[in-house]
């Protein structure tokens, strides 16, 4: 008798672990969301030195959310200067595959009648219900120097493994205005679980550093931005009509920056197609009207590619002479999972070539290959860009995770307004 009790006791123990075991593994799902505010990221808007974007998410019996705002200050927070924004509230249902859909509340809010160059601080979220105040700066009105930092495709291993590249480069460069991402965020358009490893990776910084991303085929599904892109995100809308989101300028506040989305249109191949030709006259028009000293664009694609195997014509045919009459002065991408720049033209006449840079910051690495427009290269790794601008200057400069400067060169302007290539790598030969 004593045998059946103990072996019945031990069945129950074991259908208990099993019960409670498979009840704790439900809860356990990191991605889901709750009354709590979470996901809490900046986006710039078209005037960063008044406004700024927030977003963030709940459940869906949040059904409303504000942000709270008041001026920076060396001392305690005063609850009279705190002013109350209503945010806009999304439902948003995102199903992965056979992985359990997610149904979310996003609350977005553009912040507006904010000082030039001014520190607030803010929170999100209900009543007792509150996230942790969060620090930013708007952009000065003058031509201030100021830097940013620029990823690569993150793409894979998010949390794990690119969580210490984005720290790496806030820790070496934490006065940065804002961070900017050439494309493949995440791996999976749509998938949910991807979105929650990106923001974990990131966490508190992107509350306080705006993000400005351009979006590549893995951030696209179905000739779309996946669900996650404009819904947990608030970016500009200056761009071409159903482009909204992907492409866009943003003034800060002497460089004019500019989005291409190469990955829309499946990568903008057919040549004739609303996506290329509309953001051909698009850009045209920003380039034509630009005030900026200086000039950026992003894009996915390479114009010209670190794999032997791939090359974008099409960008270069479409685009390349438009860069080239307005004197664009660097042109940012990602796609190829390796690193490479180099002043290029496929026009021969072209003076001074603009600046190309291919580069990655996630753990997805491929080699570089041999072609001749790399002036330097570099395969399997992992590397931030932090870019310095000045009223005459630009500095910009490659960086491995553990703090190594890779590469580095400089766009000075000359008192005429001519541009001058100052390379500062002493691994690159000099030129004759």
């Amino acid at each position: 008798m004593k045998i059946i009790n103990h072996l019945s006791f031990r069945f129950l123990l074991v259908f208990c672990a099993i019960l409670f075991g498979g009840i704790n593994l439900s809860f356990a799902q990191v991605n889901l969301p709750s009354v709590n505010p979470d996901r809490i990221v900046l986006n710039l808007t078209v005037d960063p030195t008044t406004s700024v974007a927030v977003t963030w998410r709940t459940d869906t019996t949040v059904q409303s959310s504000v942000c709270e705002l008041q001026p920076a200050s060396t001392s305690r927070l005063n609850k009279e200067e705190t002013k109350s924004f209503s945010a806009l509230t999304t439902k948003v249902k995102h199903a992965y595959d056979k992985e359990p859909t997610i149904t979310v509340n996003q609350h977005s809010v553009v912040l507006k009648g904010l000082k030039p160059g001014a520190k607030y601080v803010y929170r999100v979220g209900v009543e007792n219900h509150w996230s942790e105040w969060f620090q930013f700066q708007t952009s000065e009105d003058s031509k201030r120097d100021f830097s940013f930092i620029y990823f690569g495709d993150p793409q894979l291993d998010l949390k794990s493994q690119w969580s210490r590249v984005v720290r790496a480069a806030y820790q070496y460069e934490p006065n940065c205005r804002f961070m900017l991402y050439a494309g493949d965020i995440i791996n999976r358009a749509g998938r949910d679980i991807e979105w929650y490893e990106w923001f974990a990776a990131g966490s508190y910084i992107f509350a306080t550093v705006p993000q400005i991303m351009t979006p590549g085929n893995h951030d696209y599904n179905d000739l779309v931005p996946g669900l996650h892109w404009n819904t947990q995100f608030t970016q500009p809308t200056n761009g071409p009509a159903d482009l909204d989101g992907t492409c866009f300028f943003i003034d800060y506040p002497n460089l004019r920056l500019i989005s291409i989305d190469s990955a829309s249109g499946s990568e903008l191949e057919d040549e004739n197609g609303y996506e290329l030709t509309v953001q051909k006259a698009w850009l045209d028009s920003v380039l034509r009207t630009n005030t900026k000293e200086w000039v950026v664009v992003t894009t996915h694609l390479p114009f010209y590619s670190t794999k032997d195997t791939r090359d974008n014509p099409q960008l270069r045919k479409h685009f390349q002479p438009i860069l080239e009459k307005y004197k664009v002065d660097l042109v940012l991408t990602g796609h190829d999972h390796s690193y490479g720049r180099g002043r290029a033209s496929d026009n021969l006449n072209s003076k001074p070539p603009i600046v190309y840079v291919v580069s990655v910051s996630g753990p997805k690495l491929y080699p570089t290959g041999t072609k001749s427009w790399m002036e330097f290269k570099g395969g399997n790794l992992e590397l931030f860009q932090k870019i310095s601008i000045s009223q005459n200057g630009l500095t910009y400069q490659s960086v491995t995770p553990n703090g190594e400067l890779f590469d580095e060169f400089r766009l000075q302007r000359k008192k005429d307004g001519a541009k001058k290539f100052i390379e500062m790598n002493p691994l690159v030969p000099k030129q004759k």
